[in-house]
C-alpha cells in the first residue's frame, strides 16, 4: 500500500523539450502545455469537479506567452494548477523545495520549532546541546524578528494561496514560511531576536549544523533530512518522533519499542510530519488484515487493506498531530482512528491529503500532480477535511516555559488512565 506525494518519489521523467533552438516565448509555452496535458490525462477526476480544463488553458496560454519574467510564468503555472482546489499540486523551481517544506529539504538548521500561537511564532521545540539551545533559547519564547526582519513582514510576504483553502492550511504555510528563513545552508548564520521568559528582548546570532540526511534525486538534486528520536517517557510510556514517513522508519519502529523494554503504552508524534508514505507502518500496529482507505483514480475506485503482520505492537497508543501533520501522516492518522486502534491527540490536521506523481524536469524542477483522492472507510474525503482529534488541545504558552507541552500530557494523561484499566502489552512476537 503505497502513499506517494512529493516528499518521498521523485520519478525521474526528464524534460527534453526545450530545446536550443527555441526563444523564451516557446520553452515557456511547450513546458506550460506538458504541464497542462499532463493534468488533463491523470487527474482522479475526469469532469474536474466541474471545473472547465480546456477554459482555463485557453485563459493562461495568453498569459504565459506575454510573461516578462520566470518567476511570472511560475506564478502564472501555480495559480493554473490552483484552480483545482487541492494539494500536491504544484510547479516547484528548482532550489525551492526547502521553502515549500523546510522541515524535510533544508539541510541546516539550529534544532529549534515553533509553531504559531496568538499570531505570534512561539518556539515549541529546541533540541538538546543544537545551537538554539547553546544560544539560551527555550519552549515558550516569542521570535520576534529574523535576520532582523519583523515576523510580521515573513507572514505578510508568505504565498498562502495554495490548497488546501481552510485556517489551517494557511497557517501551516505562514509557519513553513517562517521555518524557512530559520533553516538554511550548513555553515551560514541566522540572526534570531525573540522575547525570553521575563518580557525581555534578546537578540542571538547562531551558526546552521548540517542535519542528519542524504542527497537524494537525480545527480543528488535534493537534500532529504530525516529525523527519528525514541524514548521511554515516565510511567513507562514510550515516545516515537518523526518528521517524515518512509519504510526505512517504519522498519526501525519495533526494535525502538523493543529497546524501551515493556512499555505501559506508545506514543507515535506526527506533529510537523510533512508525510511520505504509508506502507510499512500500518502494518505495525494491526495483526489482522484490515480496510484502511479508499483510493479514488482515474481507473475507479480502490479498496486499500493493511497486510496480516507478525510483530505487532498491541497496547494502547497514541497518534500526536497538529496543523503541520500533512498527507501521509494525516492519512496513517486517519487509517488507525476509523480501525479504532489509535487515540488521536493534538490540533486538527490542514486535510493535505492526495496521492501525487511528479515529474522533474532537465532544469531541475518538479511538477507534482494528484493522481489520486483519499477517504477514511467510511467515505469521509479526507481532501480539506483533516483529521479531527478525538483529545483537541492546543499548545500553550504557559506551560511551554514551565517545561510542559500541553498536547503530550494530554497523551500521557490519557495512557495513565489506560493503564490503570489493563496492564501495558508488549510488542507480539
Amino acid at each position: 500500500m503505497k502513499f506517494r506525494s512529493v516528499v518521498i518519489i521523485l520519478a525521474l521523467a526528464v524534460f527534453q523539450g526545450l530545446g536550443a533552438g527555441q526563444d523564451k516565448s516557446e520553452e515557456r509555452l511547450v513546458l506550460f502545455e506538458t504541464i497542462w496535458s499532463k493534468v488533463n490525462e491523470t487527474y482522479f477526476d475526469p469532469s474536474f469537479g466541474g471545473l472547465d480544463w480546456k477554459k482555463v488553458h485557453d485563459g493562461y496560454r495568453p498569459q504565459i506567452a506575454a510573461a516578462k519574467s520566470e518567476p511570472d510564468v511560475h506564478a502564472l503555472l501555480n495559480k493554473m494548477l490552483w484552480e483545482l482546489k487541492v494539494s500536491h499540486t504544484a510547479y516547484i523551481p528548482r532550489g525551492y523545495f526547502a521553502t515549500v517544506e523546510p522541515t524535510v529539504f533544508a539541510p541546516g538548521g539550529i534544532g529549534l520549532d515553533m509553531r504559531l500561537f496568538d499570531g505570534q511564532a512561539m518556539v515549541t521545540a529546541v533540541g538538546s546541546e543544537s545551537p538554539a539551545q547553546k544560544a539560551g533559547l527555550r519552549r515558550g519564547v516569542l521570535i520576534q524578528a529574523i535576520d532582523g526582519i519583523p515576523i510580521a513582514q515573513i507572514e505578510r510576504d508568505v504565498r498562502r494561496d495554495r490548497p488546501p483553502y481552510n485556517d489551517r492550511g494557511r497557517r501551516a504555510q505562514i509557519t513553513k514560511g517562517v521555518l524557512s528563513r530559520i533553516y538554511g545552508a550548513p555553515g551560514t548564520e541566522v540572526g534570531i531576536s525573540f522575547m525570553d521568559e521575563r518580557g525581555e528582548k534578546r537578540e542571538k546570532k547562531m551558526m546552521r549544523a548540517k542535519r542528519s540526511g542524504a542527497a537524494v534525486g537525480p545527480g543528488g538534486l535534493f537534500f532529504f533530512a530525516v529525523e527519528f528520536e525514541a524514548r521511554r517517557l515516565d510511567d513507562g510510556v514510550g515516545h516515537i518522533r518523526l518528521n517524515t514517513l518512509q519504510p526505512e522508519l517504519a522498519a526501525r519502529i519495533p526494535a525502538a519499542v523493543k529497546s524501551m523494554g515493556g512499555i505501559s503504552g506508545l506514543i507515535i508524534d506526527l506533529r510537523g510530519n510533512s508525510g511520505g508514505e504509508i506502507e510499512g507502518m500500518a502494518e505495525l500496529f494491526l495483526p489482522d488484515k484490515t480496510f484502511l482507505y479508499i483510493r479514488k483514480a482515474r481507473s475507479g475506485e480502490t479498496k486499500v487493506y493493511s497486510a496480516p503482520a507478525e510483530n505487532v505492537y498491541q497496547g494502547p497508543l497514541v497518534l500526536l498531530i497538529d496543523e503541520l501533520s500533512g498527507s501521509a501522516s494525516e492519512l496513517f492518522a486517519a487509517c488507525l482512528q476509523a480501525a479504532k486502534r489509535a487515540v488521536v491527540v493534538g490540533q486538527r490536521s490542514p486535510g493535505s491529503v492526495m496521492e501525487s506523481d511528479n515529474k522533474i524536469f532537465g532544469n531541475g524542477a518538479v511538477l507534482m500532480y494528484p493522481v489520486a483522492q483519499l477517504s477514511t472507510p467510511d467515505h469521509i474525503v479526507l481532501e480539506g477535511y483533516g483529521v479531527v482529534p478525538d483529545i483537541e488541545i492546543e499548545l500553550d504558552r504557559g506551560k511551554l516555559l514551565e517545561g510542559i507541552d500541553s498536547q503530550l500530557d494530554a497523551a500521557l494523561r490519557y495512557l495513565r488512565d489506560e493503564k490503570r484499566k489493563k496492564p501495558g502489552i508488549p510488542m507480539k512476537k
